[in-house]
Order: C-alpha cells, then sequence, then structure tokens
C-alpha cells in the first residue's frame, strides 16, 4: 500500500489547491488492533444511520441482504455520515458481480459478503472490486459518485487500497477452509455468520449446542493461528463486550428494527405496570 493511500483525496474545485481527505476509519483501526463495535442497519433510512454515527458507533452496516435497502437508499445512507468518523459497510445480497461494481461505483468503500465458502470464491470476489490489472472491475470512474464525479485525484489507483472487504464465513465447510480464504489478497477480515452456521449443521439458531460452540472455536482457533483479523455477533453468554476483549476486530451487536422493538417494549410495560398498580 501507498503511503497515504487509505485517505480518500480529491481536490475542491472552489478553492484550487486545496485537498480534502477521507479515511476509512474502519480499515485503519483494524490495521491497528483496535476492536470496533457496529450496529445492523435494516431500517431504509437515513436519518437512523446519522443518529448511529452522531452516538460514536465505529461503523454501520447497510443490510442488502435481509434489510430492505435498495441501492438508492443505500447512497442516501452514505450520505448521512460522511464527514462523520463512522465508516459505511455495505453488506451486499450475494456473489453478483455487476452489484458490487455498481456499489462501489455509488461510493461504498466497506463491504461484506456474504457465504463465502471457498478461496477460489474469495478471490473471484476480490477481483470483481479491483480495476484491472488487479481485477475485473468494470471502469466508469470519471462519472461515479465513489469519484465524486471525477474530481478524486488517482481514484482507479487509490480505490483498491482503500477498499475493506469482510468475508461472511456461514457454513461448516468454509469453517475448515477458513486459513485458505482468509489468506487471499483483499480479504481483511472474516466475520462469523454464526446463525447460519448452526443451520448449515442443522441446528438452526441453537448457539448453545456444543457442535455449534465447537464450530465457532474452531473458527477462531484457526484464524487466530493464521493471524486473520474475525468479526461477529453476540452469542449464548458472548457480549459484543465480550467478543471485543477477546480480541475480535468487529463486534456487530444492535439491529436497529430489534433495539426498537426492545426499546418500545420496555416502555410499554413499564407504563402499564405503573397504571396496573394505580
Amino acid at each position: 500500500m501507498r503511503p497515504g493511500s487509505e485517505h480518500r483525496r480529491w481536490f475542491d474545485p472552489l478553492c484550487p489547491g486545496h485537498v480534502i481527505t477521507r479515511v476509512n476509519t474502519l480499515k485503519q483501526k483494524i490495521a491497528n488492533g483496535q476492536p470496533t463495535i457496529g450496529i445492523w442497519l435494516s431500517i431504509p433510512s437515513p436519518t437512523v444511520a446519522e443518529i448511529a454515527a452522531a452516538i460514536g458507533y465505529d461503523y454501520i452496516i447497510i443490510d442488502s441482504e435481509h434489510g430492505q435497502m435498495g441501492l438508492e437508499t443505500s447512497i442516501d445512507i452514505l450520505r448521512a455520515v460522511m464527514g462523520s468518523d463512522t465508516e459505511a459497510l455495505v453488506r451486499v445480497p450475494g456473489h453478483d458481480p455487476n452489484y458490487l461494481k455498481r456499489v462501489l461505483d455509488a461510493g461504498a468503500e466497506s463491504l461484506m459478503i456474504p457465504m463465502v465458502e471457498t478461496p477460489e470464491q474469495a478471490g473471484d470476489l476480490v477481483a470483481a472490486c479491483r480495476y484491472p490489472t488487479l481485477g475485473k472491475r468494470g471502469f466508469a470512474a470519471p462519472a461515479v459518485r465513489g469519484s465524486r464525479y471525477g474530481m478524486e485525484e488517482n481514484y482507479i489507483h487509490e480505490a483498491t487500497d482503500r477498499l475493506f472487504i469482510a468475508a461472511q464465513i456461514e457454513t461448516a465447510a468454509s469453517v475448515e477452509r477458513t486459513v485458505e480464504i482468509g489468506a487471499i489478497n483483499g480479504i481483511d477480515l472474516l466475520f462469523l455468520g454464526s446463525g447460519d452456521l448452526s443451520g448449515s449443521i442443522g441446528k438452526l439458531a441453537q448457539g448453545d449446542d456444543p457442535e455449534v460452540k465447537a464450530l465457532v472455536q474452531s473458527f477462531e482457533d484457526k484464524a487466530r493461528g493464521a493471524g486473520i483479523p474475525i468479526g461477529g455477533i453476540p452469542r449464548p453468554g458472548w457480549s459484543v463486550g465480550d467478543l471485543g476483549a477477546a480480541g475480535w476486530m468487529m463486534a456487530a451487536g444492535g439491529v436497529d428494527t430489534m433495539m426498537l422493538r426492545d426499546a418500545g417494549l420496555a416502555d410499554i410495560q413499564a407504563f402499564r405496570g405503573k397504571v396496573a398498580a394505580g
């Protein structure tokens, strides 16, 4: 990586010689060994993202796999957190290289890619996100938001250096290939999808099952032994704080819909309890 290439740089046309910079804060923190905490966004609202950034989450996950976000809403959410210290990471729906190209053109610099099961898949996905000669990403840089509509200096060279890719490990088969997948150049972190992992062995949502726990431990041991950064979600007996304290670099805890649900239920129960008590 070239020195300083983790920064987004462009020239301000209204102030010649003035260079504007932005850092991929998630990539920088993880490279520095700093555990991070994030929130899943399923509600298609830039305001929710803006609040998440205002209160200090290290990153938000724009969930285009299970959430309600289309590309247009994702762009609005990217705008909502632009200029903050919160990185916007897009979880894409799958492995479609055309979708990857479009979301990168839209300005995403951090991606989470689900169901990566082999190093060959990982290599193909990285290639879809990089311009030639390093990859196969289609070129429209002068016209897209990612390059600030052509105003960013050296975008086609530096976009690769700034890009952060988290590959999701979500099956027993992919756990076996943890080290090989994590060794692919361009994969920055392996993120354990423990829900689908449990389902892959016929024990969906049974996070406290001994066999599921053994798979989680196997993933952690393999990745740590190879020096591969890892991330995940809370599970029985493990909070986001526990994950961070144990050196998981990405701890993704709350989901906006579930947080609203839980806060609302608590409010309603407290109200009704007081009313019933007179």
